[in-house]
Order: C-alpha cells, then sequence, then structure tokens
C-alpha cells in the first residue's frame, strides 16, 4: 500500500513539474506556432480581391485567404520575424489544427460592417477545442483575431500562448496592428508583421515584467 501510494506522490509530481506556467513562455527555447485562428474573427467593411479588382465575398475570405495569410507567414520567417519578437531558439510550424478549424467558418457569418467583439473569456473554450497536432507538448502560440477592419484599416487579436498538453492559456494580450502592404494577402499579413515589430521592440519586455 505504502509503496503505491510513493508510486501516486511520484507521478503526480513529475506531472507538476512538467507543467507550464505563464513564465515558461519566456524561457521556452522553442515555441510552436499555431497561425492565425479565424474561427471568431469579423472582416470588417467592403473587402474586394486587392488593387481594386472585383468585391471578396465570405467563401473567398475562407477559402482563398485565410490559408493565403496563414501560408505565407510560415514560408516568408525572414519578414514574419516570430523567433526574434519571442526571443526564441526555434519555431515550429504545426497549423494543421488551426487550417481544420478555420475550415469550418460559416462563411455567411463572417463579414460585416460593424466590428465584432472577442471577450477575453471566449479564448479558453476556443483554446480547447484545437485538435492534436505534431507536437503533444510544450508552448504554442496562436493569434486569435477579432477584426480585420477595413474602415480603420487595423488587425485586432489576442495573442495567445498555451500548454500544448492540458490547453492551458499561460498569457493572452490583446494587439493591434496597421495594416501595409500591396493586394489583400499582403496588405493584412503587413498589420501581423506590424504587431511582431512592435512585440520585438516592447511588448515582449512589459510582458515577461508583468508575468
Amino acid at each position: 500500500m505504502k509503496k503505491l501510494i510513493l508510486f501516486a506522490l511520484l507521478i503526480t509530481a513529475v506531472a507538476v513539474t512538467k507543467a507550464q506556467d505563464a513564465k515558461s513562455v519566456f524561457s521556452a527555447k522553442e515555441i510552436v506556432w499555431y497561425g492565425l485562428d479565424f474561427t471568431k474573427a469579423t472582416f470588417v467593411g467592403q473587402f474586394d480581391q486587392g488593387m481594386g479588382a472585383l468585391p471578396a465575398t465570405g467563401s473567398d475570405i475562407k477559402n482563398k485567404w485565410m490559408g493565403e495569410w496563414n501560408s505565407l507567414i510560415a514560408r516568408e520567417p525572414q519578414n514574419f520575424k516570430i523567433k526574434e519578437a519571442f526571443r526564441a531558439d526555434n519555431i515550429y510550424y504545426d497549423m494543421a489544427p488551426i487550417n481544420e478549424i478555420n475550415s469550418k467558418i460559416d462563411p455567411d457569418k463572417c463579414m460585416s460592417f460593424n466590428a465584432g467583439k472577442i471577450e477575453r473569456t471566449e479564448i479558453d473554450p476556443m483554446i480547447k477545442k484545437y485538435g492534436a497536432g505534431d507536437k503533444k507538448e510544450g508552448i504554442g502560440l496562436v493569434f486569435v483575431v477579432e477584426n480585420f477592419n477595413k474602415g480603420t484599416q487595423m488587425a485586432d487579436v489576442y495573442v495567445t500562448f498555451f500548454d500544448i498538453a492540458t490547453k492551458k492559456v499561460l498569457v493572452c494580450e490583446k494587439m493591434s496592428g496597421k495594416a501595409m502592404g500591396v493586394g489583400m494577402r499582403n496588405y493584412w499579413a503587413g498589420a501581423i508583421k506590424a504587431m511582431l515589430k512592435q512585440i520585438d521592440a516592447n511588448e515582449y519586455q512589459n510582458w515577461k515584467k508583468k508575468y
């Protein structure tokens, strides 16, 4: 009986040791990038295909542009400097779980002339729904998109770190970035690039002190 109790205590101790907390985010050597989560995003205003081309529908945004934005960030790490912004030695791109949930978005509900609102309390259950990716443990990072706002030319996201094994949210901070660039893809990807630059310059150190 004593051996069983000791074994249970040992297992608990190991589990506690492996559990991630907010401080783990700022000491992680590797960060797993999940991508841009658009499941509750609102595309505000009249979007087009870029360069004044035909209007973009909700189906266009879901079936073409969401994938384009996520793919571009992974293809061009020299432009989207996630590693530098978060002081990591390595970024592992594991976007299959996000691609899966983005594929289930209702294209008829993602566009509006009014800005959307995601409450902070909604983030945790969103993360819990992520399916399994390549990595089963470690620190995951996702940008939960609230708005791509054509009127303000701004993107609003929740920068969200979580424990991959438990899907527990560790750090969640809201940010905005100004869209810039030529064409639909580059214009909004430019907002993500702007946020990463801002994180590198200021926010990383601010968050590290906060947590």
